[in-house]
């Protein structure tokens, strides 16, 4: 029940009516009907009787009521009976449901509006919520991306410097070390070049011939240029010298490969008994050539740490290592040890280039050195012994005889 049902009168307390306010019989001739509706009230006239049956009927079914009028006849008309208890009730009965119906109508619209008013204003604040967040955030990307554009408008010019800042940082890195390790650094090169010697074999060979008594005479050669069908070879005239005559003893040149041992048969095409080069020319073409030292580094070519190569040896090559200690127009002066099978191989760097030929005849101070031997720079060769203009290098067409050896 709700809260108007506990404010509705009870049935019981309707009062009675009183019998003594009843009027006086009337006479008449005409029949008097007296409508007992009419006592219900004129507000239940806007009843509507479908709407909000929902009052327990403890009274009876409304069907026994007597809904017809009452007849008097006669010259006498009887009174209206007075209101049964039963009757009262049914009054009660229809006024409350009235009410209640009223009631309803008066509160459950304003409910509902407010409700509708309230989900409304609900959607309109969260509606601007969104609104106003989606705003803040668009504003705040908006102005993120105007800062990544004014960042990054520039960016090729500061990749740029950056990578300039990190290739100077890098070299003076570079130098620092080289720096630190300058005083190591000849003897971890002399190690790992003497075991790399086998990647030097592709570029010597064993020389082997005849010196003027007959006996074994040996050494190494190396080519300088090539083409097609010919190849250039520099090696020791001490080597060679008995070849440079006619009649001449075989020259052979060796190579120990995987296959097996591989050998050709060279002449002497030029000479320089002076410097002790000879220039020997090989019916073989397409052979490697090593690369030269640059004349700035055979002008500088003091304190470097040096290794003649031999074509000597069980992986085909062998190396030594050693200093020059001195350096002058004829040449330069190192302590690395050279033998028999060394003179007239390539004297190279720590980078593999070519800086001179080995030797152990060449004396251009007209003494012995002793365990201190002179050599001549590769650019020695190309200027005695070839001609380099124009990037080429052929022999020279010369047929002087050599010189009688010198002794020691």
């Amino acid at each position: 029940m709700s809260k108007l049902d506990d404010l509705a009168p009870s049935p019981d307390d309707v009062p009675a009516p009183d019998p003594a306010d009843d009027d006086a019989p009337v006479t008449t001739d005409e029949p008097v009907v007296v409508d007992h509706d009419a006592a219900a009230g004129s507000e239940l006239d806007d009843l509507h009787p479908a709407d909000d049956l929902d009052v327990v009927d403890d009274m009876g079914d409304w069907d026994d009521w007597d809904d017809e009028p009452a007849v008097a006849t006669g010259a006498v008309a009887v009174a209206a009976r007075p209101k049964s208890r039963r009757q009262k009730r049914k009054e009660w009965r229809q006024s409350e449901k009235a009410r209640r119906y009223a009631s309803r109508r008066s509160v459950r619209f304003p409910i509902f509006t407010r409700s509708v008013v309230l989900w409304l204003l609900l959607f309109a604040m969260m509606g601007a919520a969104f609104g106003g967040s989606g705003a803040f955030f668009w504003a705040h990307f908006n102005t993120q991306i105007n800062e990544l554009r004014e960042q990054t408008k520039d960016f090729d010019k500061r990749s740029a410097d950056a990578q300039g800042q990190l290739d100077a940082m890098r070299n003076q890195a570079v130098t620092d070390i080289n720096q630190q390790i300058k005083p190591i650094a000849p003897y971890i090169a002399e190690s790992k070049t003497i075991q790399l010697a086998t990647l030097f074999s592709t570029y010597v060979w064993f020389v082997r011939t005849l010196d003027e008594n007959g006996n074994p005479s040996v050494g190494t050669a190396f080519p300088v240029t090539t083409d097609d069908s010919t190849t250039l070879m520099v090696t020791s005239l001490n080597t060679v010298r008995a070849a440079s005559v006619t009649p001449a003893p075989d020259i052979t040149l060796t190579k120990n490969t995987v296959g097996g041992d591989d050998s050709i048969k060279a002449t002497v095409v030029n000479f320089d008994a002076n410097r002790d080069l000879a220039l020997l020319s090989v019916p073989r073409g397409g052979m490697p050539v090593m690369d030269w030292a640059s004349s700035d580094q055979q002008a500088e070519a003091l304190g470097l740490r040096v290794f003649p190569v031999s074509g000597f040896g069980g992986s085909g090559a062998s190396l030594t290592s050693g200093v020059i200690s001195d350096q002058s127009a004829a040449g330069f002066l190192h302590d690395a040890r050279i033998g028999s099978a060394t003179q007239g191989g390539p004297i190279v760097t720590a980078d593999a280039k070519v800086l001179g030929v080995a030797s152990v005849a060449y004396r251009p101070l007209g003494f012995d050195p002793g365990e201190l031997h002179f050599a001549v720079s590769i650019n020695q060769v190309c200027i005695e012994l070839m001609e380099c203009g124009g990037g080429t290098r052929r022999a020279k067409d010369t047929k002087k005889p050599p010189p009688p050896a010198k002794g020691p």
